[in-house]
């Protein structure tokens, strides 16, 4: 008897145990994927964007954020992206530059999930103004993991001919903070350098994933030049585990020793 009820509360104790972990592994979550086209034309600039909500749960307040060299256009607010759902938004932006050639345009997407938290995803393109050549420089960013802060490191080269000064900034979501924002260098004909900048987890959550862009411009031949080299960030990722957050598998080890504990003294009082 006192077997056949003590097997009980060890079955009842992996009936919660399977049952909170599944229901874990199947948390919601807002997956955006982001299409940006743009092309310049007559001192205006068209920007064309198509946001798919790929998660399984709706994002809600959807915005894009333009931004042009110093001007900021915002799109109209979309209270709510389903499940599925698809977001087309196109805006035109005024840019007369003083010299032609290549130039980066960033898109940002604000958007909160059902306790208004809010989120936010980056993503940067080049386009042609009137005349763009081959570009002299390249970078490569390496990819980053941290809880609360870490280096992220921009290795550059010049593939021309000629010494190059070069003006880089690194770009990031608003959850994340740079430190410093803008780095300048000079390049050799034929040389690397390495820049590095320091990222601080502002308001991002553990196990977010987010992209991050170096931009690095520079003027050459009477012509504007962008580069630009993305970066993935994630955030506590090294501190997972089964994808869980630490808080969580605390509190559910505690939840499973209450409940167990709970199960043998209803066994032995019943005994």
């Amino acid at each position: 008897m006192n077997s056949t009820k003590s097997k009980k509360g060890v079955r009842c104790f992996i009936f919660a145990f399977c049952l909170l972990l599944a229901s874990s592994a199947s948390a919601s979550f807002i997956s955006l994927k982001t299409a940006l086209s743009s092309y310049y034309a007559n001192g205006r600039l068209t920007a064309k964007v198509v946001i798919v909500n790929k998660g399984d749960e709706p994002a809600r307040n959807l915005q894009a954020e333009f931004r042009l060299g110093r001007q900021t256009v915002l799109a109209e607010t979309l209270p709510q992206l389903p499940v599925g759902g698809i977001a087309r938004i196109e805006k035109k932006l005024s840019f007369s530059p003083a010299r032609p050639g290549t130039y980066p345009l960033t898109l940002i997407t604000h958007y909160t999930d059902a306790n208004q938290y809010q989120f936010s995803g980056l993503m940067m393109q080049n386009f042609v103004c009137q005349r763009a050549g081959l570009p002299s420089v390249i970078g490569r960013l390496e990819p980053l993991s941290f809880d609360r802060q870490g280096e992220l490191t921009l290795n550059l080269k010049n593939i021309g001919l000629r010494p190059i000064k070069t003006t880089t900034r690194l770009v990031a979501p608003a959850e994340l903070t740079v430190e410093p924002a803008v780095r300048e260098s000079a390049l050799n004909p034929g040389s690397g350098y390495a820049l590095s900048f320091t990222v601080k987890n502002f308001s991002a959550l553990p196990g977010s994933v987010y992209q991050a862009w170096a931009v690095t411009e520079y003027d050459e031949d009477g012509r504007h030049c962008a580069s630009l080299a993305p970066a993935v960030i994630r955030i506590g990722a090294e501190r997972r585990l089964f994808g869980l957050n630490p808080q969580f598998l605390l509190a559910l080890l505690v939840l499973l020793i209450v409940i167990f504990a709970a199960a043998q003294f209803r066994s032995r009082k019943n005994q």
